[in-house]
């Protein structure tokens, strides 16, 4: 994978990690201000961590949260520029390494839903209210006005939902993976 495979938007906030002369990683926030295919990569450091030497030729290791996953690099600095303010130009990486967190990006969806809640044996036990918090291939997140009994393992959700100005009744089976509390 490529860095410009990425397409992050600027302002992209990093994790960065100098390697100082003593092998020791010392962390520092940034924030990405763009970048030049296969050349450089520009970086805003608000704030410089004081045990290292912040100069050219200094390793560093970046890393980030995506929906997809958490991306890093490795790279050394190219040029410390001061004016007008504080950034960094970073060797092109020559690998991008993308630890997936899930196989599939979730979607913020705000929209009420009914369920029904059914037993094991295919029972029906509840019918709630809620509202979804997001959704993705794989599953979904739900807020419900009551808490389910722990009898229900199987739902259908059911919801009104607009795509494309047009009307649509989204209905979902599932299974129960993971319940929480009304706080978490």
């Amino acid at each position: 994978m490529e860095f410009s495979e990425l397409k992050l938007p600027v302002a992209t906030r990093m994790q960065l990690n100098f390697i100082g002369l003593d092998y020791k990683r010392y962390p520092s926030d940034a924030s990405l201000l763009g970048f030049r295919n296969h050349e450089s990569i520009l970086v805003f450091l608000p704030k410089k961590p004081p045990q290292v030497l912040v100069r050219e030729g200094v390793k560093i290791e970046a890393r980030f949260a995506l929906q997809m996953g958490i991306v890093s690099f490795a790279s050394t600095i190219l040029e410390v520029c001061e004016r007008p303010y504080s950034y960094l130009h970073f060797a092109w990486p020559q690998k991008i390494e993308l630890e997936p967190l899930r196989r599939f990006p979730r979607f913020t969806l705000q929209a009420p839903l009914n369920l029904t809640a059914f037993s094991a044996q295919g029972i029906a036990t509840a019918k709630l209210r809620g509202r979804f918090r997001d959704i993705s291939l794989q599953g979904a997140r739900v807020g419900l006005e009551k808490e389910l009994s722990n009898t229900a393992t199987k739902v259908l959700l059911t919801a009104k939902v607009r795509v494309a100005n047009m009307d649509h009744t989204l209905e979902l089976h599932g299974e129960i993976k993971r319940s929480f509390g009304r706080d978490e």
